[in-house]
């Protein structure tokens, strides 16, 4: 019996090591292939270990003219954000790290456009859900199709505002956004 719990504990011949080991993320069964949905607004996921785009109709009144137009279309864009990806997305492996208390506000009136504050100061933010309001920002009509997204906390004499920019390196490595980074 003693041979026996012997031979059956010994393992499966993978030696066992003192030295912590990191091989990078487990594999992923995602695709990341975002569902066909045949145009619309591109909102950006977590995918994988990146931030990738998927198309959603989003509603919306008109193009931004003013600030509050930019406003009230940054925040449609981020409920997109903070909503439960719908299953073809979940299935294709797309999640969500925006924090659904996050909402924008806007600049104050002696700033200049197109700031848009956050109840949250972007550093305070995960960096995937930095990355995901950064591309989603810069891909929409809120700044101008693939313009710099310019972003504040509620509060500017604490933290600065930033410039970000929506790169293959913000998409691609989101857990190395730090602030100030573009």
């Amino acid at each position: 019996m003693v041979a026996l719990l012997t031979v059956a504990t010994a393992g499966c011949g993978i030696r066992s090591m003192d030295v912590p080991v990191d091989d990078g993320p487990a594999p992923s069964r995602a695709t990341c292939d975002p569902p066909d949905q045949g145009g619309g607004t591109e909102v950006f996921l977590v995918c994988d270990s990146r931030v990738e785009s998927v198309e959603r109709e989003v509603s919306r009144a008109v193009a931004p003219r003013d600030q509050a137009d930019r406003i009230a279309l940054a925040n449609v864009l981020l409920s997109e954000l903070q909503s439960d990806p719908p299953s073809s997305e979940r299935a294709a492996g797309f999640s969500s790290t925006v924090p659904d208390d996050l909402r924008v506000t806007g600049a104050l009136p002696d700033e200049r456009e197109p700031l848009l504050r956050l109840n949250w100061h972007p550093d305070d933010l995960p960096a995937f859900a930095l990355a995901q309001i950064i591309c989603t920002f810069a891909q929409s009509e809120v700044f101008g199709d693939d313009e710099p997204v310019t972003l504040g906390g509620p509060d500017e004499t604490e933290q600065p505002q930033r410039q970000y920019t929506c790169t293959a390196s913000v998409r691609h490595q989101p857990d190395k956004l730090r602030p100030g980074d573009s």
